[in-house]
């Protein structure tokens, strides 16, 4: 009996930690992120951008001053991950930006 009770936590704790890594990337998502102003919420709209990716971008920005370009974020982040992201960041201008 003590393996089927891990197995339910185990899957109940999955299934909280999935609801709550796609928190940030629900419909209310703009199609730009400024990443020089941007909080992690906003952060996180951005594919392949957990709370950690994003808290590294904020402490990075915080230390060493905005951003120039998309591929500043090379200390961070792969150079896949940004050739992924570059339309939708931006460094100027509002934190997010209407069609």
């Amino acid at each position: 009996m003590p393996s089927l009770w891990r197995y339910v936590l185990v899957l109940f704790l999955t299934t909280l930690l999935g609801v709550n890594m796609a928190w940030g990337k629900g419909k209310n998502c703009p199609p730009q992120v400024n990443i020089n102003q941007a909080g992690i919420e906003q952060l996180r709209c951005l594919k392949g951008v957990g709370v950690k990716r994003a808290a590294a971008i904020i402490a990075f920005r915080e230390a060493h001053g905005p951003f120039p370009g998309p591929a500043a974020l090379g200390a961070i982040l792969s150079p896949k991950i940004i050739a992924r992201l570059r339309p939708q960041i931006i460094t100027q201008g509002p934190i997010f930006t209407s069609k």
